[in-house]
């Protein structure tokens, strides 16, 4: 017989009616976890120096293909006897299916955990962009009712500027007023004119007339 060749191969599904150590536990987790029959195939070596046949089993437990689905776990090891090596298969099974699931579900806290933070974080990014929309349109009215005071302001004084014919109402330095501003009003008192009377020293010219000579 050439070395490595397998001697012998047996299978072994759990639930298939065994009783070994480990199978009612490995049961109830994989229920709970709605996982496939575990598979245990083996093949009987002859690959040692002294000649001593081993086991080479193989566990496989194949993952749920429905959702929510499950990774497969696969390993294998060496046995001296094949009754022996599927009871260490099953605790191998049970020890892996529990650490899985741990992690699983360490995984999915981790996760949950992670997609209520961000839950939280959009929930404060949205309201902090609904009281800035707020802010910008208030703003926007804000300053449409300013430009539209501005315009009106604008308007009246102009306006102004037109009945007063030529006064300049926003008080412009270099703004001078038109001649007809200095006509003569037509009813300037004679009082007005009192300034122009001689005082008693001032010298009032006299008109001499020629009415003849004197004797």
């Amino acid at each position: 017989m050439e070395p490595n060749a397998p001697v012998n191969t047996k299978f072994y599904q759990r639930g298939n009616g065994g009783s070994l150590i480990f199978e009612h536990d490995l049961t109830a987790v994989s229920n709970f976890l709605g996982r496939l029959q575990p598979e245990f195939h083996g093949i009987q070596v002859n690959d040692q120096p002294g000649g001593e046949l081993q086991w080479i089993i193989t566990a496989d437990l194949r993952g749920n293909m429905e959702s929510p689905t499950s990774e497969r776990i696969l390993f294998s090891f060496r046995e001296s006897n094949w009754l022996d090596g599927l009871a260490r298969g099953l605790q191998e099974d049970l020890d892996n299916a529990r650490a899985y699931a741990n992690q699983t579900h360490l995984a999915l806290a981790t996760h949950g955990d992670a997609i209520k933070m961000l839950s939280r974080d959009r929930n404060k990014l949205r309201l902090r962009c609904a009281k800035k929309d707020a802010t910008i349109t208030r703003l926007r009215a804000q300053i449409t009712s300013l430009e539209a005071t501005v315009k009106t302001q604008e308007d009246q004084l102009r306006e102004m500027e037109e009945d007063e014919a030529g006064i300049d109402i926003q008080g412009g330095g270099a703004f001078l007023s038109d001649d007809d501003d200095f006509e003569e009003d037509e009813f300037t008192e004679e009082e007005d004119y009192a300034f122009l009377e001689p005082g008693p020293d001032d010298v009032v010219p006299i008109d001499i007339e020629d009415e003849g000579s004197c004797t």
